[in-house]
């Protein structure tokens, strides 16, 4: 990873960087962004636009942290719900106050895919599909609908709680993981969905 960095850095000769990890990284792709740019390292300990009311800040992601930065930036003032479609998919609630309270995490698509074919005996591993059936008529078919179609269900169904409970937000989709989840949601909140970057 430090080689393709090193090229990375090589090639585009960037002034400035800030780094956004949740994984455990090698110490030396630290050093060499220090080395080579003006480096940040994001954590809960920085000064943000926005105020943390997360119970324990140095247990959140800091992927997180910025989504909701992103968020504030353009749209301040203004209630918004990130959702994130990753290797997890989280739920970010920043208020108009510029609060960030929390959320939810619930597995990602993959990780339910897999959960399926470790903890049964049987269920094969299969992979996300963009065509996916409301009723599988098949093995394969019927972990597509349950899984997908679920993961559907439960963002929709975490949209309403909060409409029930903030009336208007803005609902911010991204995470580029499935893009079939972000059509279909653009359909449904045509009036909030008003954000989506592609990862």
């Amino acid at each position: 990873m430090e080689a393709g960095l090193s090229a990375a850095l090589a090639k585009y000769q960037p002034q400035a960087a800030i780094l956004s990890s949740v994984i455990h990284h090698s110490p030396a792709i630290e050093q060499l962004l220090a080395e080579r740019t003006y480096f940040i390292k994001l954590s809960h300990e920085l000064k943000f636009p926005i105020k943390i009311a997360y119970e324990k800040p140095e247990t959140l992601g800091v992927d997180r942290i910025a989504l909701v930065c992103g968020a504030w930036s353009q749209f301040p003032g203004q209630h918004n719900l990130v959702i994130a479609v990753g290797s997890a998919i989280t739920y970010n609630f920043l208020d108009k106050n510029g609060q960030f309270l929390g959320g939810g995490i619930s597995p990602g698509l993959d990780m339910r895919f897999k959960a399926l074919h470790t903890f049964t005996d049987k269920l094969p591993y299969v992979a996300p599909d963009p065509q996916f059936p409301l009723i599988g008529y098949n093995t394969r078919q019927s972990i597509l609908s349950g899984v997908q179609q679920g993961a559907l269900e439960e963002v929709d169904g975490m949209i309403t709680r909060y409409t029930e409970r903030y009336g208007n937000f803005n609902v911010l989709l991204t995470g580029g993981i499935w893009n079939s989840l972000v059509l279909v949601l653009k359909i449904r909140y045509l009036q909030t969905l008003i954000w989506y970057i592609k990862a």
